[in-house]
């Protein structure tokens, strides 16, 4: 009985090593073949001659709040793409809405953002009797580094704060979407188009919800709107019309193709140099995928 035993056990420990031998060189054959593996995420990855981009505004994110009932300590979490890179914003909750702003009700800690452009950033706040409100906060963050001009305070992302169940008498959580604010040039839509012929690469801009008879520099980089990278090629300036519209055309010599992913466009706020922060905001972005 106890040859058996042995002999089975013995047997269960070759099975065990068999199957994952024969998983490893599953894996690694799978590897060698798939062309949708991470070496397609990089620009040098298989390419096509047409591309396009959904652009968007940019930044954007999630804000939590947590309210804690006996400790009176309001916890707030925000995290964020697609900010400029090493930019520190001011934050801020405000009484009112993204649409009609209020009086400040708390300073929030800087949000501070990576090389990529993310940010995580979470303030504890001291000393809220009342709880989160059902609604009349809204949460915001500005261009920044500071407060001292117009373009700096401007909102670029924000969110209104809204808690059904609103109560003084039991701990509190929300969430909400940092989104576009309702400042100029920060509720943008539109797109891009990428077309290769006869080796030159055409990328067409087109735009909506500019301020009005605007300019803005433009750029396509390496990496993607929620991990930035290094800019590709310079973009001709996208210019608004009275309606907000805006469009660029560039055409860039001696490309024979894009690739499939790996590349992104961006807008910035600024008309012809983004030596600072503020003017570096890329308001709006999109990322590169392939028509075909």
């Amino acid at each position: 009985m106890l040859t058996k035993n042995i002999a089975k056990r013995n047997f269960i420990h070759f099975a065990l090593l068999l199957g994952a031998a024969l998983l490893l060189l599953t894996a690694c054959d799978s590897g060698n073949n798939d062309s949708n593996g991470s070496a397609a995420a990089t620009p040098t990855s298989s390419t096509v001659n047409s591309a396009s981009a959904i652009v968007r505004h940019s930044p954007s994110g999630t804000v939590e709040l947590m309210w804690d009932h006996t400790s009176h300590v309001m916890t707030v979490h925000m995290a964020l793409t697609g900010l400029t890179p090493k930019s520190s914003h001011p934050a801020h909750i405000n009484s009112g809405s993204c649409k009609s702003n209020g009086k400040l009700v708390y300073n929030l800690s800087a949000v501070k953002a990576t090389q990529i452009g993310f940010a995580d950033v979470i303030t504890k706040i001291k000393d809220v009797s009342g709880g989160i409100p059902e609604t009349g906060w809204y949460v915001d963050v500005n261009n920044g580094p500071g407060m001292s001009s117009g373009d700096q305070s401007m909102p670029i992302t924000c969110a209104n704060v809204f808690n059904p169940a609103a109560s003084t008498k039991s701990s509190q959580n929300v969430q909400a979407t940092l989104a576009n604010s309702f400042a100029a040039n920060q509720a943008v839509s539109g797109d891009a188009q990428l077309t290769v012929k006869d080796n030159k690469l055409t990328v067409a801009l087109n735009l909506k919800g500019l301020a009005p008879n605007s300019k803005h520099m433009a750029h396509l980089h390496t990496g993607s709107c929620a991990s930035q990278g290094p800019v590709k090629y310079d973009l001709k300036p996208v210019v608004a019309n009275a309606s907000g519209d805006g469009t660029s055309t560039t055409i860039i010599p001696n490309i024979s193709a894009v690739p499939r992913n790996g590349w992104y466009v961006n807008i910035h706020l600024g008309s012809s140099e983004l030596k600072t922060q503020t003017m570096y905001d890329p308001f709006a972005c999109g990322d590169i995928t392939s028509l075909h």
